[in-house]
């Protein structure tokens, strides 16, 4: 059984494979609070998902123990306790926290997107809050805060089209419903039906598009971050962004066949790239997409007064 006293670097080395190589270049102040951070939310995140910490009312027990913990910002010793106060003293804004602890809550039960809108929602939700969370550890002033949102939005629907067989064991899609056949359904797709997987994996090509609007967004933001730690969240894009193009570029029978993930030797040379400067064609971001994307998610307490 996990356990959140373990070391959090620990915690991360074990389930951020990608994440926790950028982690690594942070400076050393900044790389103990990320992995403080890192420790807490993916804590937080298998009480949601993993039925071997105990039953679901187990679980959500202790996810509301937590969650009082990390709001009482410190006032209990206690790792949760400790986040409350890291937060606290990063002055993040407690609607952040809880959009993001709402979020995952949320997300204990089988469940189908039914929109985009509502896919954007839960990448802001579980990932573009902590993308706030992360901006004053990095030291970039309040007005990265969008890029800092885009860069976790478009890591959320990287992972979403990577994990959609592992997702779809636990009885969740989050492609939206509304860009799949009015007959596709989920049995189909874990039984191996050839066309509901062709279709699937349409609306995972569909969805890494959108995920190169937000990495480009998110890019524009980069120089507010202080150096080194720059250098630690343009690997981190990079590595992400890597395993959404591998599988832009992989078949739809390939890629039902395993996980896709960059190997060694891809993470190094995207490594590689940013330490020497290298960078490929930028995309700019399409304006009227993000502002579309910020007027369907404005009404979040805590997402930010702009995106596009």
């Amino acid at each position: 059984m996990r356990d959140f006293a373990a070391d959090p670097q620990t915690i991360m080395d074990a389930h951020a494979k990608s994440f926790s190589w950028a982690v690594r270049f942070l400076a050393p102040s900044a790389r103990t609070q990320a992995t403080q951070l890192y420790a807490f939310a993916r804590w937080m995140d298998d009480l949601v998902d993993e039925p071997d910490l105990g039953s679901q009312d187990e679980r959500m027990a202790q996810f509301e123990a937590h969650r009082r913990q990390v709001l009482r910002q410190g006032t209990e010793s206690s790792r949760s306790g400790e986040v409350g106060l890291l937060l606290q003293q990063l002055n993040v804004d407690e609607r952040v926290i809880c959009s993001f602890l709402d979020t995952l809550q949320a997300d204990a039960y089988p469940r189908q997107m039914k929109s985009f809108s509502e896919v954007l929602g839960f990448a802001y939700g579980v990932a573009g809050t902590v993308g706030q969370m992360m901006r004053p550890i990095l030291g970039a002033g309040r007005d990265a805060e969008r890029f800092a949102v885009a860069l976790g939005m478009a890591m959320q629907l990287t992972n979403i089209a990577r994990d959609v067989m592992e997702d779809a064991q636990r009885g969740r899609c989050y492609l939206p419903a509304q860009w799949l056949p009015n007959d596709w359904q989920l049995a189909n797709l874990l039984q191996g039906h050839a066309a509901t997987r062709q279709q699937t994996h349409a609306a995972v090509l569909r969805l890494l598009v959108e995920a190169e609007q937000l990495y480009a967004l998110a890019e524009q933001g980069f120089s507010s971050i202080p150096s080194p730690n720059r250098r630690a969240i343009q690997i981190a894009c990079v590595l992400y962004r890597g395993i959404g193009r591998k599988i832009m570029r992989t078949q739809a029978e390939v890629y039902w066949q395993q996980r896709v993930q960059l190997g060694r030797f891809e993470k190094l040379r995207c490594i590689a790239q940013v330490m020497l400067g290298i960078s490929g064609r930028k995309l700019k971001p399409n304006a009227d997409a993000l502002q579309a994307h910020h007027n369907e998610l404005q009404r979040i307490p805590g997402f930010p007064s702009a995106l596009a």
